[in-house]
């Protein structure tokens, strides 16, 4: 087996190389071949085949990247061609998203490397800035390994497989030990912390202001500055000392062997923003977040990013929204002034309490990234389960540009006939009783079943006779017109076989209420005030134009017209009285979405073999996987297919086997229980924190 690996940053050459060795142990001896770029660190692995150094990738800001992108393009085209003849089961890129996105969509387009499992490790800072990075992600990518616990709720809620076992960094700090720290202040001295970076270009740009602030604190406190340097392991101790002068009032210690000693030592530091300011904070050394960039990457930052939020790591985790609300001081381009460095650290200096304070704060965050022992290895372990988990492979799955077309066209058809009716060129038959409509845009995979059994559900608990009008997609209806109830055709309501696999879903989850099967959604609709009814829930018929309801819901997700076909332009949402977003990162939308999360009912422990014929199996997998559900493969049949039985046996056997049960989604388990013998897991979920959300589609 063959793994392939790029770490480019000094911190993540550290992290790939723990977690690799721990990956090497998973297999037997002499079964995995291991290459890619990496940096001292991973280039130390026994049997690494290093083709390119990381150092020679390591660029800061905008303008360092300008200026090395030849070099960078270079080593890219290198990357890709030894890809391409190595042909890995395993890719593994770690931060550096750029370089490793243009890697990524080198493999997209071979139809070998294509089919290699790929985890991204430590991913872009999407809360931060370019947000749209996480589409990447998610086309490029199996899985996400990130190092902070809200990471892990962004990519879950964007349906991309997050993996979190806890910060290996910060495990490294506490299981090394927090010693009481010694004095670090007297009569005569301050000692302090002072990190300025890893890159030559932070560093060159760092050393620019440190030197001054500590001799302005040096005059402010009236003490000699001792400041203690760890140096980074590539970097030169030379290329930080030749530009450290010391005078009168400052002098500086190196220290090659990690930070950890200094920063154990030390209550207090001038720390460059990145990894080392969480360090910091959970050893005990309270950080002054600190970060100088280019002139022209200021301006980028500062008009085009805009962003106001915390940058550094324990300020973010511990929940800082504003970074003028800081708990740990952050200065940040033209704000890293020698002044207002030295005026942030005398401010600490001088308030003995309120350094105690912050202190106590970076202790908090101990427990949230150290939950267990042990955490590369466990890393590793669920990269191995990637590795294994066989790929869904959807039935009829089209090229994105066919998609593309296809979505186009038919969104513009619906968008032209909106138009004449809006012109009242042709009139729609208003409702006469109470309706909710619940629709998407994308033609199935949004998730709007759930929703109609949710409405409803509240429809018969607020005391409405509740009929559900639904097309029956999948199956050819006895007459033009079907209604299903506890009293009228009683044993129609679990045979999905005659009634649809969504009709029968409905009506096992509320049995309460009345469906009205057919095209003519009208006349089914008269039916169904005849016979009791006093509201009813359209399942699907949004781009219906010829009936009107009181109020429309409308479910959407984040998947584009290229991914899969849509019916309506995204704009048409508009016409809504409600948007749910079932799925997916939060887009823009004409009116406010809300954003719908969901939980599992009940916890499941065995490894399964995932069955199902839905709209979007991939997103089933990722939900369930999140949620720590072994699944050991997953078999995608086509929307509404029917499961034959004989095949269930086969793939029952075959489960039973591998040590692992069949599961289905209510959706098909439906096509499958009148079969007494049968008894697959079903896979059940909710809306969670659902209460009072349907409030708007109620309300008169």
């Amino acid at each position: 087996m063959r793994v392939f690996v790029s770490a480019a940053e000094i911190s993540s050459d550290l992290q790939a190389e723990k977690i690799l060795r721990e990956f090497t142990k998973l297999y037997p001896a002499g079964s995995l071949e291991i290459a890619g770029i990496g940096g001292p660190r991973l280039r130390s692995l026994s049997g690494f085949q290093a083709i390119e150094d990381a150092e020679n990738l390591r660029a800061m800001g905008f303008t360092e990247v300008l200026v090395k992108f030849f070099k960078i393009k270079k080593i890219l085209n290198h990357a890709v061609s030894f890809l391409e003849t190595y042909k890995p089961d395993l890719i593994l890129t770690f931060d550096y998203p750029d370089f490793h996105f243009a890697l990524l969509q080198a493999c997209a387009k071979n139809p070998v490397l294509s089919k290699a499992k790929k985890i991204c490790g430590i991913p872009p800072k999407v809360w931060v800035w370019r947000s749209k990075r996480i589409e990447k992600i998610r086309t490029f990518y199996d899985a996400v390994w990130v190092l902070f616990p809200f990471e892990k709720a962004i990519y879950e809620e964007a349906g991309i497989p997050a993996i979190y076992e806890g910060n290996p960094l910060i495990a490294d700090v506490v299981s090394k030990g927090l010693p009481k720290k010694p004095e670090w202040q007297n009569d005569d001295s301050i000692t302090l912390a002072v990190m300025p970076g890893s890159r030559d270009a932070e560093i060159t740009e760092h050393l620019k202001v440190i030197p001054l602030s500590l001799e302005l604190l040096s005059q402010r406190c009236k003490k000699r500055i001792i400041a203690e340097i760890p140096v980074p392991q590539g970097i030169n101790p030379d290329s930080i000392s030749k530009k450290l002068k010391e005078s009168s009032g400052v002098s500086y210690r190196f220290f090659e062997d990690g930070s950890h000693g200094v920063l154990s030592r030390n209550s207090l530091g001038l720390i460059k923003s990145g990894t080392s300011t969480l360090e910091a904070a959970v050893a005990g050394c309270v950080p002054v977040i600190f970060y100088r960039v280019s002139f022209i990457s200021r301006l980028i930052f500062q008009y085009v990013v805009r962003y106001s939020g915390a940058v550094g790591l324990p300020n973010i985790l511990l929940g800082v929204k504003k970074r003028k609300n800081a708990i740990f001081p952050e200065l940040l381009g033209p704000e890293a002034t020698p002044e207002a460095l030295c005026d942030a650290l005398f401010l600490l200096i001088r308030n003995e309490e309120e350094l105690t304070a912050k202190k106590l704060k970076g202790e908090e965050l101990r427990h949230v990234l150290v939950p267990t022992s042990d955490i590369p290895a466990k890393i590793a372990a669920r990269f191995k389960n990637v590795l294994e988990t066989q790929k869904i492979e959807c039935v009829h799955r089209r090229k994105r540009a066919m998609i593309a077309i296809i979505s186009f066209g038919w969104s513009s058809l619906n968008f032209l006939r909106r138009k004449l009716y809006s012109l009242g060129i042709f009139k729609a038959h208003l409702i006469s009783l109470p309706s909710v409509l619940i629709g998407n845009l994308q033609a199935g995979g949004a998730g709007k079943t759930p929703l109609v059994i949710e409405v409803a559900r509240e429809a018969v608990r607020r005391g409405y006779r509740v009929g559900v009008v639904s097309r029956a997609y999948g199956v050819k209806l006895d007459s033009p017109l079907k209604v299903v109830s506890q009293r009228h055709s009683p044993e129609l309501m679990g045979r999905a076989d005659q009634i649809g696999d969504e009709p029968a879903e409905i009506i096992a989850e509320v049995p309460e209420v009345i469906l009205g099967l057919g095209r003519d959604r009208v006349e089914i609709s008269k039916i169904l005030e005849r016979e009791g009814a006093n509201f009813l829930v359209f399942d699907d018929g949004f781009q219906n134009l010829k009936f009107k309801t009181s109020k429309i819901l409308l479910a959407v997700t984040d998947a584009g017209p290229s991914e899969v076909v849509f019916r309506d332009f995204f704009s048409q949402s508009s016409f809504a009285h409600m948007v749910v977003q079932t799925k997916g990162f939060p887009r823009k939308a004409p009116i406010p979405a809300l954003g719908l999360s969901w939980e599992m009912e009940s916890e499941l422990k065995s490894p399964i073999w995932l069955v199902c014929a839905v709209g979007d199996p991939l997103e089933i997998e990722q939900f369930y996987r999140n949620r720590g559900v072994e699944i050991d493969r997953v078999i995608a049949l086509p929307d509404h297919a029917k499961i034959d039985l004989i095949q269930w046996k086969l793939w029952e056997q075959q489960a039973l086997r591998s040590q692992a049960v069949l599961a289905v989604t209510p959706k098909d388990w439906v096509k499958l229980k009148s079969d007494s013998s049968l008894t697959p897991v079903v896979l059940r979920r909710k809306i969670n924190n659902a209460q009072g959300w349907l409030e708007p589609i109620f309300r008169r």
